[in-house]
C-alpha cells in the first residue's frame, strides 16, 4: 500500500473497508491519483480528457470489490472526477466508494464526484460509498456527488450510502434509466447536525417491462440542520416502483 500521512490514513480507515483487500483499487488524495491496481477481471484506465478513471469489469467477476477512495485533506482546495463504471454481462462486483474532507483551515474544501454506470445484461452491483467531514478549522466543507446509471436487461444495482455528521453542505443527485426486468434499490442514510445542510435528489424511469425501484432515505437532522428529499419515480411500462423519506 502506498504510504499517506496520518491525517489520510485515518479518513481512509473510515471510508474504506479495508482498503486493497482482494479486488482492484484506486486512491485520489487532493486531485492527485495516488496509486492504483488492477485484478485479473477488473481493470481501471486513467482517463485521458478529463479528471478521472474508467473501470472495466468484465462478466467473469464473481465477488470481487473495487476500492476508490478520495481523500481531500487541504483547506481551500476544490477536486472535481470524473468515474465510469463498464460491469459486463453476468458479472457480480462490490464497489466500495468513499470521500473524506478534512479541513483544518479557513477556506472552502470541496470535493463533487461524476458516477456513471453501465450494467451490462444480467450484472449484479453492490455499490457502498461513505462521505465524512473532519477537522477543526472554520472552512466549509462541501461534497455534491452526482450518480447516473442505465441499467440494461435483469440487472441489478444496489446503492448503500452513508453520510453522518461533518460535511457542512451536501446535494445528492441520483438518476437511474432501466430496461426490461431491471432492478434498482437504494438505501441512504444521512445525520446532519449543526447548520450543516443536506439535500437528495432521486430520479427514475423505469421503461423496461417488469423493471423496479425501491429507494429509500432514513434521515435525522439535529441543532440548527436542514434537509430536503425530492425524489421522482417515472413508471413507463408494466413495473413496480416505492419510494420513502
Amino acid at each position: 500500500m502506498v504510504q499517506v500521512d496520518e491525517t489520510t490514513q485515518g479518513v481512509l480507515n473510515q471510508i474504506s473497508e479495508g482498503f486493497e483487500q482482494k479486488g482492484a483499487y484506486n486512491l485520489r488524495q487532493n486531485g492527485i491519483p495516488l496509486c492504483h491496481g488492477d485484478s485479473e477481471h477488473i481493470k481501471i484506465r486513467k482517463k485521458e480528457d478529463k479528471p478521472g478513471i474508467d473501470i472495466l469489469i468484465d462478466g467473469e467477476t464473481k465477488g470481487e470489490k473495487v476500492f476508490i477512495p478520495v481523500v481531500v485533506s487541504v483547506s481551500g482546495m476544490t477536486d472535481l472526477v470524473y468515474n465510469d463504471f463498464y460491469v459486463a454481462d453476468g458479472a457480480d462486483v462490490t464497489i466500495v466508494a468513499g470521500c473524506g474532507i478534512h479541513n483544518g483551515g479557513d477556506k472552502k474544501s470541496e470535493h463533487d464526484g461524476i458516477h456513471r454506470f453501465f450494467l451490462e445484461k444480467g450484472a449484479r452491483v453492490l455499490y457502498k460509498e461513505k462521505h465524512i467531514g473532519t477537522g477543526k478549522g472554520t472552512g466549509l466543507r462541501k461534497i455534491d456527488p452526482v450518480t447516473d446509471c442505465v441499467l440494461d436487461e435483469d440487472s441489478y444495482l444496489e446503492m448503500d450510502t452513508i453520510q453522518l455528521r461533518g460535511v457542512d453542505r451536501t446535494t445528492r443527485s441520483t438518476s437511474a434509466v432501466l430496461g426490461k426486468g431491471a432492478k434498482i434499490v437504494v438505501r441512504e442514510r444521512i445525520m446532519t447536525d449543526g447548520d450543516e445542510e443536506a439535500v437528495t435528489k432521486f430520479h427514475v424511469e423505469l421503461n423496461g417491462e417488469d423493471s423496479g425501484a425501491d429507494l429509500v432515505s432514513r434521515s435525522v437532522a439535529r441543532g440548527n440542520s436542514h434537509q430536503a428529499f425530492y425524489s421522482v419515480v417515472e413508471g413507463n411500462n408494466r413495473c413496480t416502483g416505492h419510494s420513502a423519506c
